[in-house]
């Protein structure tokens, strides 16, 4: 017993030894928080209904507006830009869309924030769009007048959740969609989130 103790004991110090001869921590500096990213420059803002969009080489999605709302605007009351909504619907368990005027164009916003994430324009709301591309491309749905206006697209993808073709352009936050609803073909043109351009 006595033996134990003693081994314990021994083996005591030289942990507490040991534990003594290691170098004291310095105390790291706190890490320099990085630098808040400046804010994107507001506009200009070029209007669909009023504008000329693809005649201004800066346009993306980010500066376009639709009766005066743009993407990232948040408001529970959009119906007092754009008119009344024929109606308002849950789409993919994150997002309202409201569709306006009958069936000319949609607002899509999110549920939890209201935020506008899209913008629609439906070929039934072409003579809104002043642009000649993009009220041709609305009307038509013509992929090799939309490859010849605007470059190859990014990405091709069906959509379930609005059971349109989508052909993306992910720099510009624009889309073309095509619709077949029980026979009746209708086109889209969507402004949404500018992406990085696939590679």
């Amino acid at each position: 017993m006595f033996r134990r103790i003693t081994l314990s004991v021994i083996l005591g110090g030289l942990i507490l030894t040991a534990a003594s001869c290691a170098p004291a921590k310095t105390e790291e500096a706190a890490p320099e928080p990085e630098a808040a990213k400046p804010a994107e420059p507001e506009g200009p803002f070029y209007e669909i209904t009023k504008d000329e969009i693809t005649s201004h080489a800066d346009w993306t999605s980010k500066n376009v507006t639709y009766k005066g709302v743009k993407l990232g605007d948040k408001s529970t009351k959009f119906d007092e830009k754009v008119g009344k909504f024929a109606a308002t619907e849950p789409l993919g368990g994150t997002h309202y869309r409201a569709v306006g005027e009958g069936t000319k164009f949609a607002i899509y916003t999110q549920k939890m924030t209201g935020e506008l994430e899209k913008i629609e324009i439906f070929s039934a709301g072409a003579d809104q769009v002043v642009d000649p591309k993009l009220k041709k491309l609305l009307t038509s749905g013509d992929l090799e007048y939309m490859r010849k206006e605007f470059g190859m697209e990014d990405s091709t993808d069906f959509n379930p959740d609005t059971t349109a073709e989508e052909w993306s352009y992910n720099a510009k936050g624009f889309k073309l969609a095509k619709y077949d609803i029980n026979g009746r073909k209708m086109n889209g043109i969507v402004f949404t989130k500018v992406k990085p351009a696939a590679k």
